[in-house]
């Protein structure tokens, strides 16, 4: 299949899945506004083309030529994430076109401004006369669902994944060393992730564990904050601030930690959860959106009340102090996506789903 993806190419998941799908044979194309470079993917500039003998109408008809351009070319067109890339029914109507809600393009972020009404209906529209809709959490696509008014069985599984090899746990963990325990965070500093709540977990800890070490890897526009917050709540000598890595230098991180904490306030799906487990680190997430789909309470993870210190902190300091059952949640977690959540199995489902899709269009026309 000739495949295109409409996403912004920095972002993790638009990396791995137009990778996996390239390894497979196909060829894919990623048009993005920053372009990145993806090993086997062809990564385009999204550029309005200027007046000339091919285009030679006024802005917003170039556009919509443009676009055009893409559905002729294209099996299947995915749009990754509901961005104004300025599609109409009748655009789509050409060709095949896969929507991807991620998540924030549906529900807005705690902090952040709602979008305007035009954009909204703009998603709606998209999600509508798209061939196919696709979601990785069962529980977010209720979600769209209602958001667009569609039935859910219109929606399909395309789930994110874990490459296993690369998310390996280490031979031995921290705590096999009889170092202190070492708890880990690197979801970024957004509202949306609870980044103060987190850290203002950290003192409760420290006053019934006082030897536990915190890392916080990743950036955003609280990370001053969250800093400043360390100091007057004087645990900054038990954390240790990293910058944000490649997602390939993660599996480094998540080596030392004994555990994970996901504090966020809203989440569609979890990855960060199951990449953990995939470590053999035992996750503390806050019980919201998809985080019930990636971490099974009592079985890889122990799930709290979103917003509260308090329940972040009971939840670690619950982990810290029973080494069996954290070990135990951990090992649990690695098997659960081995079995469930790997890359093979997850390349082969977007395949077919996007095949269908376009056989779907090929019957129609």
């Amino acid at each position: 299949m000739k495949i295109c993806f409409f996403a912004d190419a920095r972002t993790v998941h638009t990396r791995l899945i137009s990778a996996a799908l390239a390894k497979r044979g196909h060829e894919v194309v990623v048009l993005c506004h920053t372009p990145v470079d993806i090993p086997g993917v062809v990564v385009e500039q999204f550029r309005i083309p200027g007046p000339g003998l091919r285009f030679p109408h006024r802005w917003k008809r170039r556009w919509e030529q443009y676009l055009c351009t893409f559905m002729d070319r294209f099996d299947v067109v995915l749009v990754f994430f509901l961005h104004d890339w300025g599609f109409t029914p009748e655009i789509i109507d050409r060709g095949c076109v896969v929507a991807w809600p991620l998540g924030s393009d549906i529900v807005p972020p705690p902090g952040l401004e709602p979008p305007s009404n035009e954009l909204v209906a703009k998603r709606v529209e998209l999600l509508r006369h798209a061939t196919s809709v696709g979601l990785a959490g069962r529980g977010f696509a209720k979600v769209v669902a209602n958001y667009a008014d569609l039935s859910v069985d219109r929606i399909e599984p395309l789930p994110f994944a874990v490459d296993t090899d690369l998310f390996q746990p280490p031979p031995r963990r921290c705590g096999d060393r009889g170092d202190s325990i070492r708890v880990g965070y690197f979801k970024g500093f957004h509202n949306v992730y609870g980044p103060t709540y987190m850290v203002e977990s950290i003192p409760l800890v420290l006053r019934q564990c006082p030897s536990v070490q915190f890392d916080f890897v990743g950036d955003g526009p609280r990370l001053g904050e969250c800093k400043k917050l360390a100091r007057t709540l004087g645990v900054e000598h038990a954390i240790t601030w990293h910058p944000r890595c490649d997602h390939s230098e993660m599996p480094k991180h998540l080596a030392g930690w004994d555990l994970t904490v996901i504090s966020s306030l809203c989440e569609s799906f979890g990855l960060a959860a199951l990449e953990s487990s995939a470590m053999e680190v035992p996750v503390v997430a806050t019980n919201v959106g998809g985080l019930p789909e990636t971490v099974q309470d009592g079985v890889t993870g122990l799930l709290v009340e979103p917003a509260s210190p308090e329940a972040l902190s009971e939840g670690m300091v619950t982990l810290i102090r029973d080494e069996e059952l954290r070990r135990g949640l951990g090992r649990v977690g690695r098997r659960w996506v081995c079995t469930d959540h790997n890359w093979e199995d997850a390349e082969g489902q977007w395949e077919s789903t996007l095949q269908r899709a376009r056989d779907r269009v090929a019957v129609m026309m």
